[in-house]
């Protein structure tokens, strides 16, 4: 078991939930997806074609600016692969018509779990995203996940929600 990470869409945070004045504990596979996808990794210096497609761009402005901060973990400095997904990236995103975001969803959210079949913890992986039937500005996603020697995947649903998404 592993500590429980229940997501908060609302806040777009997550938080460790207490039981019985301890530490909830949670599937040890959710935990890592939880992290790997609601962790901020570091953007990069230049959007690929499918990043700008869905709307993000470089970070601009004058270094030390909250418009050049392209996040991610300062410890990410010292290695090989950065932790975390760029989902925070979609926040400046804008709804033109119905598939850019959610591809763009599905191959950030493949990015940041990927390091989970480079690894051995799963020997398959596949990442399906859709627009929510009911709340315009939010996008609904599974992970699909089979672990080694298991032939029963493993699927976690999550929402991503914006703030000024048009």
């Amino acid at each position: 078991m592993d500590i429980a990470i229940t997501w908060n869409v609302r806040e777009a945070r997550g938080d460790w939930p207490i039981v019985s004045g301890d530490l909830a504990l949670d599937n040890p596979l959710r935990s890592a997806v939880m992290v790997s996808l609601f962790t901020d990794r570091v953007a990069p210096e230049q959007p690929s074609s499918a990043d700008t497609a869905a709307g993000i761009q470089s970070p601009t402005g004058a270094p030390g600016s909250a418009g050049a901060d392209r996040r991610g973990w300062w410890g990410d400095a010292f290695a090989d692969l950065p932790i975390g997904s760029r989902l925070w990236q979609l926040r400046r995103a804008v709804k033109v018509g119905t598939r850019a975001i959610p591809r763009e969803i599905e191959s950030i959210c493949t990015e940041a779990l990927q390091w989970l079949v480079d690894d051995g913890v799963v020997r398959s992986l596949a990442v399906n995203a859709w627009w929510s039937a009911t709340i315009p500005t939010m996008a609904e996603f599974s992970v699909t996940l089979t672990q080694p020697g298991n032939s029963t995947p493993q699927t976690f649903t999550f929402s991503w929600a914006w703030e000024g998404l048009t």
